[in-house]
């Protein structure tokens, strides 16, 4: 290819190399990933093709083909590759947004001067507000002369990425460092409102217009039931979640959740009915895919991060309050959250510690920003007080 239709895939891990860079093979561009392994960086160059092995119903093993990359902490070549790009994407993390930044802003300098085209950085991290914190940090690395003329043709376009990736062992890094495990499910919805100028076809991008009820839609249902998945499966003794979704003591706890929030979600956003209840069904099914090897230990990782007031599971319950619907299931699996003991998860060890210390009713305000005098404080506390697996 020699015109080189380029799109540059920030991070080239378990989803930069796993989901956007078939995408965007699909798509028919030549895909230069922007990473800092060493070991990936060069297995990428030297081969310019890894295979991606799809699990579960329609198992097949697919060739990423046409890739190449550049080392992250090269930064004329990253800027280079972003002048002449035609579409930008991230899936680096959130912490690491800061440290691309640099580069990004040189090579949108270079863009701007060289052919002045807008271009878009679709961003595939898991934080509420990742466009105005990526724009903020390009922001400070751009001349004062024209960094509004150039922020101004830069779209920050927020994506919701669901496409579920098992962890990969050592096992499967050691056969191959760049092969990759990943389910089917191949759709990308990406905020419509914050495109600049045109954005190429994209094989399973989709703009969708009220982009907030898709973000919502995927914390307090994908994210929500992976935790209370993972919660309410690991105290039931089970150790991977599609085990734990044969227990119907669990998959009635989780569909009760499912159903508080779906309601929420249909009222406050207006979703069909109909389509939403077929989305979980089909969430449920991806679920039960036990090529995925999703343990409950995992799933329940970091509960000070997942019981913080806007999180998956208090703003849930958040959620359901504001449509005047009383979140009693999602209240249980918070108890569950609360319950919650794995002395690998460095997190769990600290909530355990400060419920120990300072009691649950300063927990739930400190870390929930719940308080005693509320109705889902009692629901939560007589869980708790009740406590059964």
């Amino acid at each position: 290819m020699s015109h080189r239709r380029t799109a540059v895939q920030f991070g080239a891990g378990n989803i930069g190399r796993g989901f956007l860079a078939q995408l965007f093979y699909e798509s028919g561009f030549e895909v230069v990933f922007v990473d800092v392994v060493d070991t990936v960086v060069e297995n990428l160059n030297a081969r310019h093709e890894y295979p991606i092995h799809i699990v579960g119903e329609d198992a097949e093993t697919v060739s990423i083909r046409n890739v190449r990359a550049v080392h992250g902490k090269s930064i004329a070549q990253v800027a280079q590759e972003v002048a002449t790009a035609e579409v930008l994407c991230t899936a680096v993390g959130a912490n690491a947004l800061p440290y691309i930044a640099p580069a990004l802003a040189e090579g949108l300098r270079l863009r701007h001067e060289q052919n002045g085209t807008p271009v878009n950085i679709l961003l595939c991290e898991n934080l509420h507000d990742a466009s105005a914190v990526l724009r903020d940090h390009v922001s400070k690395y751009l001349p004062d002369a024209v960094r509004e003329e150039i922020l101004a043709k830069t779209g920050f376009v927020q994506a919701v990425v669901s496409r579920m990736v098992p962890v990969q062992t050592e096992a499967d890094r050691a056969s191959d460092p760049l092969s990759i495990r990943v389910e089917a499910y191949k759709r990308l919805p990406i905020d419509g409102s914050a495109v600049v100028g045109t954005l190429p076809e994209i094989v399973g991008v989709v703009k969708v217009p009220n982009f907030l009820a898709y973000v919502e839609r995927k914390l307090y249902t994908h994210n929500c039931a992976h935790a209370v998945l993972g919660y309410v499966g690991h105290a039931r003794g089970y150790q991977y979640g599609y085990e734990a979704l044969q227990d119907t003591g669990v998959k009635d706890l989780l569909s009760a959740v499912l159903n508080e929030t779906g309601k929420a979600l249909v009222q406050k956003h207006g979703f069909s009915p109909q389509e939403h209840d077929a989305h979980i069904a089909d969430l449920l099914r991806r679920f039960e895919n036990r090529e995925l090897g999703d343990t409950c230990l995992r799933l329940a990782r970091d509960p000070l991060r997942k019981l913080a007031p806007e999180d998956r599971l208090v703003g849930a319950a958040r959620l359901c309050e504001s449509q005047l619907i009383v979140p009693t299931a999602t209240a249980h699996a918070i108890a569950y959250a609360l319950r919650h003991t794995d002395p690998s998860d460095p997190s769990t060890t600290t909530l355990q510690e400060r419920i120990q210390t300072q009691g649950l009713e300063s927990v739930l305000k400190e870390v929930c920003a719940i308080a005693s005098t509320e109705n889902l404080y009692h629901q939560i506390t007589n869980f708790y007080q009740q406590f059964t697996p």
